[in-house]
């Protein structure tokens, strides 16, 4: 299905029951345009000058809006981006990270997993099978390119939401509650980590040193164990 068609009745008078043509950008754009505090269904279907039950029967609920509104900055990311062809595993997968952690943070709202049904299921797709296809080519079996992508998702979208809860309060609750615990303990304990949090608030939260540490570890990970366990043809 080509995501970026609207959905619904065809062109002229619509069926009975059947609410008005709305199309993916008409949703994206009006979702964008509904300030975050206020983010609903009930605002976006007022932002389109349509009723919610119009608007649900594109997309299900709140989930499935901020999903539509990651996945269109996904396609952004991705389409701009020079993904390698020769079979490069490594930079697909990071191009994929960096693409999912950027979609997550822009839209500035966290998604807690990308539909693969409704509006844009098919372009949320395409993107898994083509870093699949990457990681097939270059000697993955299926179990282990499964796990490949599922860990870069959740370390790209655990990332996006740190620095979201970031850019929020100036640290994560996790931060809030370690500094919080040390400043009631005696001065005399814990001194490792009391050196480690002080230097790490000194240096600043390096939100993007973290996070290719993290993409480096995960894929220096992967190639050991593509290395022992190769895909056999």
């Amino acid at each position: 299905m080509d995501t970026n068609d609207t959905e619904g009745e065809p062109s002229g008078r619509p069926g009975r029951g059947r609410p008005p043509r709305i199309s993916r950008e008409q949703i994206v754009s009006a979702a964008r345009s509904v300030p975050r505090q206020d983010f609903s269904m009930k605002a976006v279907a007022d932002a389109m000058g349509v009723s919610r039950k119009a608007l649900h029967y594109h997309v299900s609920d709140r989930e499935g809006l901020l999903n539509l509104m990651v996945i269109d900055h996904f396609e952004s990311e991705l389409g701009g981006a020079e993904l390698p062809s020769d079979g490069d595993w490594q930079s697909t997968l990071r191009a994929y990270a960096h693409a999912y952690h950027r979609g997550i943070v822009q839209v500035g709202v966290t998604a807690t997993h990308i539909q693969i049904h409704g509006i844009g299921g098919s372009a949320s797709m395409a993107l898994a099978e083509h870093v699949l296809q990457s990681l097939l080519t270059a000697g993955f079996d299926d179990r282990l390119a499964r796990r490949a992508l599922t860990t870069i998702s959740n370390l790209a979208m655990t990332a996006g939401h740190n620095e979201l809860l970031r850019q929020q309060g100036g640290v994560t609750p996790q931060e809030a509650e370690v500094a919080d615990a040390l400043a009631h303990a005696p001065e005399d304990q814990f001194p490792a980590l009391r050196r480690i949090v002080a230097n790490a608030h000194a240096e600043g939260p390096g939100v993007d040193e973290q996070f290719n540490f993290e993409l480096d570890l995960a894929i220096a990970g992967l190639v050991q164990l593509l290395a022992a366990h190769p895909s056999r043809p």
